[in-house]
């Protein structure tokens, strides 16, 4: 069975599609942004701490040849404690898609698994198609995050949309340094 609804817009105006299936989430949103730059910005495994808060820390044990992580191990904060996890990623180029899955198992962290799709527009944005399974052990405290821990796929990809937009306005502020002249 599924559902769909819609979030509450974030100020950026953002429209997210939500679906939720039996063992999976997927969260559609449009971005103003090039498909190819999105893609090559969420292959940034390692500065997921920077922009997921659940997230405190990664270590990339492999690489591939394009110096992207291929295997990673997490620790992601829950309320009173913090569970640490292990993925394993794939990169389709051509599709632009990456996948996710673990990469040895845990006692807290039964699955972690899925996807991110970057779909080109017509408008020059894209199409973002994030797919999350997660599940940890029922004897684990929540996410330390309300959102995170009652809807994961979709704090990701909000998440993951704050962090484009602001290394979108940093990179903007570089090219047009504030005007350091005085007039006399």
């Amino acid at each position: 069975m599924t559902s769909e609804d819609s979030v509450g817009a974030p100020p950026d105006d953002l429209r997210i599609r939500v679906r939720e299936g039996k063992d999976k989430t997927v969260v559609t949103v449009h971005l103003e942004h090039d498909a190819a730059h999105c893609f090559e910005r969420f292959c940034q495994v390692d500065e997921v701490p920077t922009w997921l808060w659940v997230v405190s820390g990664a270590v990339v044990h492999k690489r591939d040849l394009l110096g992207r992580a291929l295997e990673v191990d997490f620790m992601g904060h829950l309320q009173r404690a913090s569970v640490g996890y292990a993925l394993s990623y794939r990169y389709d180029d051509g599709k632009m898609e990456v996948t996710w899955s673990n990469r040895k198992s845990t006692g807290a962290v039964k699955d972690m698994s899925g996807s991110a799709h970057f779909i080109p527009e017509q408008d020059g944005g894209c199409t973002l198609r994030y797919t999350l399974h997660s599940e940890l052990s029922g004897s684990l405290p929540d996410w330390d995050d309300r959102l995170y821990s009652a809807r994961p796929a979709e704090a990701v990809v909000l998440d993951f949309c704050e962090w484009l937009d602001r290394g979108e306005a940093e990179d903007s502020a570089d090219l047009f340094p504030p005007d350091d002249t005085q007039e006399l």
